[in-house]
């Protein structure tokens, strides 16, 4: 599983469009595009050169998926360095899911968890992690639903055009 994650990190150097990075990396990394998709709108409305430096523990967080500096050392491992987060959406794609990966391995599947991608797991920011998983929570609900109406809309086209 580590030698695909590495070589999933190499093959999203190429650029290809946002939607395909979610499922090919979802599907890898056995997260719902849609969660990952949640996080990428919620962390920098999908800014692929979104920046914060004004974390308190004076961290930064770097591109859609606001990957904090604290898992540069290991990125850098993989080969994955701050500018190339900022310039390959894919890439940054990948980080994020790796990141969620690692706390769903640690922690298990939940919310909480969720929320521990921006809020951390110290018992000290229980509350900000649950209303960070409420709010993720709500945008993948809404994504999810906008993903029903489309295929919906999608298969009533297929139906009336059909030859009878």
């Amino acid at each position: 599983m580590k030698l695909l994650k590495i070589g999933l990190f190499t093959f999203c150097i190429s650029p290809f469009a946002h939607a395909d990075c979610f499922n090919t990396v979802g599907r890898a990394f056995g997260i719902s595009p849609v969660l990952l998709k949640s996080i990428a709108i919620k962390e920098s409305g999908m800014n692929p050169a979104a920046v914060n430096l004004a974390n308190r523990n004076h961290t930064q967080d770097i591109c859609m998926m606001q990957i904090n500096s604290t898992h540069f050392a290991h990125l850098a491992r993989l080969g994955i360095s701050p500018e190339r987060l900022l310039l390959e959406p894919c890439t940054c794609v990948s980080a994020g899911a790796w990141v969620l990966h690692g706390l769903f391995q640690h922690y298990g599947r939940s919310w909480n968890t969720v929320g521990m991608y921006n809020a951390g797991s110290s018992p000290a920011r229980l509350t900000l992690r649950m209303r960070y998983a409420r709010e993720i929570k709500n945008i993948y609900i809404k994504l999810q639903q906008k993903r029903n109406r489309d295929q919906s809309e999608a298969l009533a086209e297929r139906v009336v055009n059909e030859e009878i």
